[in-house]
């Protein structure tokens, strides 16, 4: 059983994709405003995110900062379907844009001031040139950040470390700079946000 909803936390679908989304909402909630602090979001920033899930980032970004604009792309169609309804007012006007993609295989037509992603950078098939592909969707001096709490089996504060610094190499071969690891004391175990800039 565990394995099975771990699976619908990469890529969730049906039923249980549904309650893997609900969980998600609720677990990832401070650490996405947490993530969303370390941005600096100015009044029309136009942002990214990687990994939208249920959509509460991208709706607590447009409550806040209403000239902002903010595109989203996730491999999950159902999760597509959660954010959308979430976030139906700013779709509506034109604010919020939401896509299905990997991200490596995410073309946008336009580039970003600011880049984030939260629990969702261990999951991509090809994390190095992944970033690579950000740092040319980013404007020069835009931010990413990058936040991960470990939640595999077995994890705990030092993982959450190593991982941070795998993060930091990876952003560091992708040309980013001004690279910052930062931590957050959340259950269950330690979080880490790697932010950089272009």
């Amino acid at each position: 059983m565990f394995d099975i909803l771990a699976k619908q936390f990469q890529k969730p679908a049906g039923l249980l994709g549904k309650l893997a989304g609900k969980i998600m909402y609720f677990e990832n909630r401070k650490i996405n405003k947490w993530t969303i602090q370390q941005l600096k979001i100015n009044r029309r920033d136009s942002i990214l995110e990687v990994g939208f899930g249920p959509g509460y980032s991208i709706r607590h970004i447009m409550d806040h900062f209403r000239h902002a604009e903010t595109d989203g792309v996730d491999v999950s169609e159902d999760m597509k379907a959660s954010a959308a309804k979430l976030n139906d007012e700013y779709i509506r006007q034109g604010k919020v844009r939401l896509f299905v993609k990997d991200i490596h295989d995410y073309f946008p037509d336009k580039t970003y001031n600011k880049i984030f992603s939260v629990n969702n950078y261990p999951l991509w098939t090809k994390p190095r040139e992944s970033l690579q592909h950000l740092y040319g969707m980013l404007e020069e001096d835009g931010i990413i950040a990058i936040t991960v709490q470990p939640r595999e089996e077995g994890a705990d504060d030092t993982i959450a470390k190593n991982l941070g610094q795998v993060i930091k190499t990876d952003m560091e071969a992708a040309g980013f700079h001004s690279i910052s690891i930062s931590y957050k004391e959340a259950r269950p175990v330690l979080t880490v946000c790697v932010t950089a800039i272009k």
